[in-house]
């Protein structure tokens, strides 16, 4: 083998030292969220669905992220927050204008924490309101929800 050869050969081994080592520091960790759009699988609503929009924070960090929340009905309202990671557990606390269903048309505001995996995406909805449906005495719910990658 010649010098030129060899000195080829050094700088590519070089530079593949080089590329796996930026890789290996900007990947994101194997069960790490991806910015995008989310389908929301739960038992909680019987005639409507939502999907959830991942965008990074701004600043952006690793363990935020803002989350806006659209559904696939009209008559539904929209609702937006920022979910926080701690323990491997996404955390999202939010008001909801419509989130307590009475009757159709009828519906009273909600305060909910949704708690998911940042690995498996299944977790809980705590959901509690002041007042309930016709007056009657505050509460809480509880259902389960698995987010779905669209």
């Amino acid at each position: 083998m010649d010098e030129g050869t060899t000195m080829k050969s050094v700088k590519v081994a070089i530079a593949t030292a080089a590329f796996a080592a930026a890789a290996s520091v900007l990947a994101p960790p194997a069960n790490a969220y991806t910015l995008g759009n989310y389908d929301v699988l739960t038992n909680r609503y019987e005639r409507a669905s939502w999907f959830w929009a991942f965008y990074p924070c701004q600043p952006a960090a690793a363990d935020c992220l803002k989350i806006s929340a659209a559904p696939r009905l009209k008559f539904y309202n929209y609702y937006d927050g920022t979910a926080h990671l701690a323990d491997g557990h996404w955390t999202l606390t939010v008001d909801v204008s419509d989130g307590l269903q009475c009757l159709p048309g009828y519906a009273m505001p909600t305060h909910e924490t949704w708690t998911w995996d940042d690995r498996t995406l299944a977790g809980t909805i705590e959901s509690n309101y002041d007042v309930g449906c016709f007056n009657g005495p505050a509460g809480s719910q509880f259902w389960t929800f698995a987010l779905q990658r669209l």
